[in-house]
């Protein structure tokens, strides 16, 4: 409503709504003292900058590309499920890390060919249960499984494959299709 000077209110507006809000703060504030009435404020105008000042970083990580290397275990739609350990044996799957890549025209998708060289690959090539290499970019969704688009995903193996490795340093794999301990991902190379 938009109060008018001969008293009278408009429809249209907010004027007489703002006049009202304050009278209820000057009652509020002389019922329960102006002390009181300036530390909630305190503490309101306190909680609102720490919930702006946090929440960009609850929101999402950035600051390195998180990746995992593991097996694709679902694809729905343009959506790709890679799990670390499918199979762990102590919680049948449930508790390996695992995260949801999103797949669009912007995702570089390759396939590693021999020792570190890759080559181009298409979103028609990912099958369930390929070994493979994803990362992420941009936001992150922080839920279990993270979801968020994929930046690349490199196959390393298809299903049953043991990973191509012709690097003479090795490529960290224990024989079994697996990463060894503290091994935390596959070197690539794509300027040949």
């Amino acid at each position: 409503m938009i109060l008018l000077s001969d008293g009278q209110t408009h429809p249209f507006g907010g004027c007489a709504t703002i006049v009202t809000v304050t009278q209820f703060v000057q009652r509020f504030a002389e019922s329960v003292g102006r002390a009181t009435v300036k530390k909630l404020s305190l503490v309101a105008a306190t909680l609102t900058v720490v919930v702006m000042a946090t929440a960009p970083v609850a929101l999402a990580q950035t600051v390195e590309p998180l990746s995992y290397v593991g097996y694709i275990t679902s694809i729905s739609g343009s959506s790709v499920l890679v799990e670390e350990d499918p199979q762990d044996p102590v919680l049948g799957g449930a508790g390996s890390n695992k995260g949801y890549f999103s797949v669009s025209g912007e995702t570089e998708i390759f396939r590693l060919v021999e020792g570190d060289m890759v080559t181009p690959a298409t979103f028609e090539e990912l099958e369930v249960g390929q070994m493979v290499s994803a990362t992420y970019s941009g936001l992150i969704l922080e839920s279990y499984p993270p979801q968020g688009g994929a930046g690349s995903i490199t196959i390393l193996a298809d299903a049953g494959e043991e990973p191509v490795c012709n690097i003479s340093e090795g490529c960290g794999f224990d024989g079994n299709g697996a990463l060894e301990e503290g091994v935390n991902g596959v070197q690539k190379d794509t300027a040949a």
